[in-house]
């Protein structure tokens, strides 16, 4: 297992860590540290990729919880929010906050210091080209967002940059990600920041900014701080 962690020019307190995923390895590899619930839930993909997918992020994830919390990975305490959001349960005062996000061959785990960092999100998304962009800006984006992707040369890359800055922020948020959408609107600026806008007032107080990411992916990270509340 590699992590590669990511760029020093991320906020305060926020660590991010990319995983190259092995989409041929065998999954029992990384069902090590996992628990009984976790294998299972690994073994109910369909698709083999899937369950190598779930596996090697999971493994990564509780090898990097358990060097923070000084335990063994299999014994970090995981739960699941009401929308799948999952987070170290029985430690609040010490445990980071995180996220984690996968796609194709990578993923993202995103860390925090709980000190200074109330909510996070980090996604990850492969750009396929065979998506129809058009269909997709009608489902997922605000007239405003539509009309800034279509104007932009790469209308492509331009949908991707809004959805994965959608999605990091609704899994900051902690809520149902389909369904919200369209509840947000992401402008990107030119310094990487994410300009983010919403009609629900308690929404506004989170930020966002673009992630690199390998090419033919999009990635983005949003948090939101003690002091914004």
């Amino acid at each position: 297992m590699h992590l590669e962690p990511m760029p020093d020019a991320l906020p305060a307190g926020i660590e991010i860590f990319r995983l190259d995923l092995d989409l041929q390895a065998d999954a029992q590899q990384a069902l090590q540290h996992l628990t009984p619930e976790e294998r299972s839930r690994a073994r109910r993909y369909v698709r083999r990729a899937d369950r190598v997918r779930f596996a090697q992020t999971r493994n990564a994830v509780r090898c990097l919880l358990g060097q923070r919390l000084g335990c063994c990975p299999s014994e970090v305490p995981l739960s699941m929010g009401p929308h799948g959001k999952p987070f170290v349960d029985e430690a609040p005062q010490c445990a980071p906050v995180f996220n984690v996000s996968h796609s194709g061959d990578h993923a993202l785990i995103a860390l925090a210091d709980p000190c200074g960092v109330m909510h996070l999100g980090v996604d990850i998304e492969q750009q396929r080209s065979d998506l129809d962009a058009d269909v997709m800006l009608d489902v997922v984006c605000t007239a405003q967002e539509r009309d800034s992707v279509r104007r932009a040369p790469d209308v492509l890359s331009a949908f991707y940059q809004r959805w994965v800055g959608k999605e990091a922020v609704l899994k900051a948020i902690g809520i149902g990600v389909a369904e919200h959408l369209c509840s947000i609107d992401i402008s990107p600026q030119a310094d990487g920041r994410l300009a983010i806008a919403s009609e629900v007032p308690e929404w506004n107080g989170f930020q966002a900014m673009a992630l690199p990411a390998p090419p033919g992916y999009a990635a983005a990270l949003a948090w939101r701080t003690k002091e914004s509340i």
